[in-house]
């Protein structure tokens, strides 16, 4: 296996800067394997491959993309992904939001983002020109 788990390799994992620089080696065992699960609910859910747009970022390329502060990107425990062929934003949110280990979901204009950072209370937000009502996803 390239990956923490069948349908997701390290490759989709590495940071998208210009080094590509590889998913941390020290949470390869523990947050690597927590987001691949997530991961490979969610797209058993779908019934559908799902294609990662970001995964892990260095804080340097976090900042040149305008990512958040404190994101959960940077933790390595975050993934953007793109909705499936024929499906809107907000289908993909909403079987995301079946996803009980998913504790971070926002909607973006052509992505959804899910992570799992360590807290038990859910976060849902909207990105860009989002105007989902996001209290359906939480």
């Amino acid at each position: 296996m390239d990956g923490p788990s069948l349908h997701l390799t390290w490759l989709e994992l590495a940071c998208r800067d210009s080094a590509r620089t590889p998913y941390p080696a020290k949470w390869r065992a523990t947050r690597a394997l927590l987001l691949a699960g997530v991961f490979e609910a969610l797209r058993d859910a779908v019934g559908l491959p799902l294609v990662v747009l970001s995964a892990y970022r260095t804080p340097e390329h976090n900042r040149a993309v305008g990512g958040a502060r404190n994101s959960q990107h940077v933790e390595g425990r975050a993934l953007d992904l793109l909705p499936p062929r024929g499906w809107k934003v907000t289908d993909l949110a909403a079987v995301a939001a079946a996803v009980p280990a998913i504790r971070g979901l926002g909607l973006y204009p052509t992505f959804v983002h899910i992570d799992v950072r360590p807290t038990e209370r859910r976060a849902v937000w909207t990105g860009g020109r989002m105007a989902a009502d996001v209290e359906a996803f939480r």
